[in-house]
């Protein structure tokens, strides 16, 4: 009687259009079939953008490889954005879920010794009550059968937000932001960040993981920014 009383005081909702849907689900059938998922099979598996927006003429990354999820736009932003700031903890594992299948899927010959994710800025934790990378993160490494590096980097809290920024900002904030305290020695390491914008907080970060050890560094993301325009025309 207990819980029936509390889901019709609180009904759980879709976190991409808020209707109201049965217990235990994320999305209604119609956000699941319309959330803008990446095609997997045009990505540049370099950058992680599909091919006719791919960045790698303009700069070079020390990741191996990069994988974006959902493009950051429509029900997977809202989606995003409803476990980021609505602290709604149980997509957490929605996100891990579709970011191991992913992984599973493009990078299916690569083995994995274990995941670290880019660390939360601690006023960030402390607004927010969690730390939302992290939960994602270790979900996923749970998913892939590997082992989670808690705290394997850190960050300085001196820089400005990334969100805030240009994109020549945002390049100039990461340098000498995160740093690691102790080797890493491994082969591969998956790197999760939630969003991807111009790929120079994963960049960062891999240069950081292998200083301390790691051979290669691949990152993936919950959502992938790409720009307004094509960048190659389309083709």
């Amino acid at each position: 009687m207990k819980l029936c009383i509390l889901s019709c005081l609180y009904p759980n909702k879709c976190a991409g259009c808020d209707e109201i849907i049965d217990d235990g689900k994320d999305l209604c059938e119609y956000c699941r079939l319309r959330i803008n998922n990446v095609n997997y099979g045009k990505l540049c598996l370099k950058c992680g953008l599909q091919k006719e927006y791919c960045r790698c003429a303009f700069r070079e990354f020390r990741f191996r490889a990069a994988l974006g999820v959902f493009k950051n736009d429509g029900i997977a932003r809202m989606a995003y954005y409803s476990y980021k700031l609505g602290k709604n903890e149980k997509l957490a594992a929605f996100f891990a879920q579709k970011a191991a299948r992913a992984v599973k899927t493009v990078f299916a010959d690569v083995s994995f010794d274990a995941v670290v994710c880019v660390p939360t800025a601690h006023r960030s934790k402390l607004k927010r009550g969690f730390d939302h990378n992290e939960g994602i993160a270790l979900r996923l490494a749970n998913f892939l059968g590997v082992k989670y590096l808690r705290g394997a980097l850190k960050a300085k809290h001196f820089r400005p937000l990334q969100h805030k920024s240009s994109f020549s900002k945002r390049l100039e904030n990461v340098r000498g932001k995160y740093y690691t305290d102790k080797r890493i020695n491994l082969d591969r390491v998956l790197l999760f960040d939630d969003i991807s914008t111009t790929g120079a907080t994963l960049d960062e970060c891999a240069k950081e993981l292998m200083f301390a050890g790691v051979k290669e560094v691949y990152c993936v993301t919950v959502l992938a920014t790409y720009p307004k325009k094509r960048i190659n025309g389309g083709k």
